[in-house]
């Protein structure tokens, strides 16, 4: 169960993946003014217009307060450049789970320091036909930990690295994404990341997501897939596979 809610938790906040809901997640797309996405996972999403966009996890903000926002620098040309950037304050969502019992994965008398980390992401993306789009990503995470700390990393997968930042200040991710149609309402999506953590006992991750999308109308998208990670963590290599849903309205 503590598996279950930290791969969860790490998964909504690695926000942080076209017409249709859910077709801009992971591109240099962003949403047009006035339209709002929604997902059971994925974050809460609103086109400001002028190619701003702006994106938090409804079920973590409270324990996890932060907030993003993505910016459309370059829609002309064969390539569109975008920059997402991301606040968080991980601190009381930490601090939650340093318990014993069901929902704690870190151990009870562990000192949480008050953090501020930001997640750094440039994506450029082109479209390889008129099914086809290629996106490729570079991802910097900060961190800084303000007053004293002690507590143990998250040895876990997809947590591991989307924490590393918070306590070694640093991690970073390439990333290469391809989005297509395969037939009428059904479409495919293929996520590649690797992640590289210098300042960390483990260096390194990476992640394989392929996912299959329908979408019956474009307000309403259906996602179910997985992802395997392979990782180097404190305690050595080890690899998981884990399963993937999510439903996500446009309107």
């Amino acid at each position: 169960m503590s598996r279950f809610i930290c791969t969860l938790l790490a998964a909504l906040l690695s926000t942080v993946v076209h017409a249709g809901a859910g077709q801009t997640h992971g591109t240099a797309d962003v949403l047009d003014k006035g339209q709002w996405e929604l997902g059971l996972y994925a974050a809460l999403r609103r086109g400001m217009g002028d190619g701003l966009e702006l994106s938090i996890h409804p079920l973590t903000t409270f324990l996890s307060p932060h907030i993003g926002v993505k910016k459309a620098w370059s829609t002309s040309g064969d390539w569109q450049l975008a920059s997402r950037h991301s606040i968080i304050y991980p601190t009381p969502l930490l601090r939650f789970l340093a318990r014993q019992g069901t929902g704690g994965i870190i151990v009870a008398d562990a000192t949480i320091p008050h953090i501020i980390a930001s997640d750094n992401r440039m994506i450029v993306s082109r479209d390889l036909s008129k099914r086809t789009t290629l996106s490729l990503s570079g991802r910097m995470m900060l961190g800084a930990e303000l007053g004293e700390s002690q507590w143990p990393s998250i040895d876990m997968p997809l947590a591991y690295t989307r924490t590393a930042a918070y306590q070694d200040n640093l991690a970073t991710a390439a990333g290469a994404q391809l989005d297509g149609q395969i037939w009428k309402r059904l479409y495919y999506r293929a996520e590649l990341d690797g992640w590289y953590l210098p300042l960390s006992e483990g260096k390194w991750a990476a992640e394989v997501r392929p996912s299959i999308m329908w979408r019956p109308t474009d307000g309403f998208t259906t996602t179910l897939g997985g992802t395997a990670v392979m990782a180097q963590y404190p305690y050595g290599n080890a690899w998981h596979v884990l399963p993937s849903f999510d439903m996500i309205w446009g309107w």
